[in-house]
């Protein structure tokens, strides 16, 4: 019943224009230069009333259950359309890590997406994204595997990173991995970019190309986005914070380059290509383009989209009207890749 009056709200909100918003509500003060999109900028304030904030203190896996059902109980992204089918492949024998392939109704390419989803590897779920990642199946015409990996801190690194490479060798036992694309958001795109320099490592097969939406990249926190928005914008520097701390084993864990992206010296010769999404109004912004900036330094060929008037978690707050072009914008980009 709860949500049923929240969500009654959240649909009058998402339904009122524009010039409703920018009469009724004052603009925010620019940050570098950048202004937060207005209706971003008000659904911030709804959600710091409305939303779950779970108890890191006491965190467990019923603490994360609840938290992912309050996410998925309020309506504040598309639904799909029906033109797909989905069906589950199970990695392990008690059918804890498993995949969730989606196929859509009319299929357009020979190339296949293997999906990690966010949440700082302590939240989310194949379940979190599916709006998101049924969306990208229709959208593209193509057969997408979004896997339920293992999360911490039950599960330290690089457990998860060992379930990616399972889910990657199962897919490509029917796919050609030249015709693989690897994707994430946030911690799911920071467990693509770890999967792809393992693959690389051990000089196996590599993707074709990796998507990465506003990635988690290093564990220092040491950038000017992060204290620019490290409260007040969704995602906080407290809790990018407890993510990494409740992923890693210890402090060593930040030389390994497959935690730690920035260490990622050796990409030379990588022949992955990478499109790396970034928000403005994001605390991982500035890692993801330090990200960039080192693939391209490595010779790598890599691609940039930024959405500078928006949020960390976007992709899937697309009721709210820029973040649903922002994310039709990263379909067609991804179209590109699919050639």
């Amino acid at each position: 019943m709860k949500y049923f009056f929240i969500n009654i709200v959240l649909t009058i909100f998402f339904s009122l224009p524009d010039r409703f918003l920018d009469t009724f509500f004052k603009k925010s003060a620019p940050i570098r230069g950048n202004y937060l999109d207005q209706q971003t900028k008000i659904f911030l304030k709804l959600i710091d009333v409305f939303g779950y904030k779970p108890n890191t203190e006491n965190f467990n896996n019923l603490e994360r259950i609840r938290s992912n059902n309050a996410r998925m109980s309020l309506k504040i992204n598309k639904k799909p359309s029906r033109n797909l089918s989905c069906k589950e492949i199970y990695l392990n024998q008690d059918k804890t890590i498993f995949m969730r392939e989606y196929e859509p109704d009319n299929l357009d390419t020979d190339k296949s997406l293997l999906y990690f989803h966010g949440g700082g590897y302590a939240l989310g779920s194949i379940e979190t994204h599916h709006n998101f990642v049924a969306s990208m199946s229709i959208f593209l015409g193509m057969r997408i595997f979004s896997l339920e990996y293992s999360l911490s801190p039950e599960n330290k690194f690089p457990t998860a990173l060992e379930d990616a490479k399972k889910a990657y060798l199962e897919v490509m036992q029917e796919h050609d991995p030249h015709k693989i694309l690897l994707c994430g958001d946030s911690a799911g795109a920071h467990l693509a970019a770890g999967l792809n320099y393992a693959l690389f490592e051990l000089n196996m097969p590599s993707p074709f190309a990796q998507i990465l939406i506003y990635p988690m990249v290093c564990p220092s926190l040491n950038f000017e986005s992060m204290e620019l928005y490290k409260e007040n914008f969704l995602l906080t520097k407290s809790s990018m914070q407890w993510f990494w701390n409740q992923l890693r084993f210890s402090e060593i864990d930040n030389e390994n380059p497959k935690l730690n992206l920035l260490k990622q010296e050796k990409t030379t010769g990588m022949l992955t290509k990478t499109l790396i999404i970034t928000a403005g109004f994001d605390p991982l912004h500035d890692e993801g383009i330090a990200y960039a900036d080192l693939l391209e330094k490595n010779g790598n060929e890599v691609k940039r989209l930024n959405f500078e008037k928006l949020i960390h978690g976007f992709v899937n707050l697309t009721n709210i009207r820029k973040a649903d072009v922002a994310t039709i914008k990263i379909f067609e980009t991804m179209k590109g890749y699919l050639n």
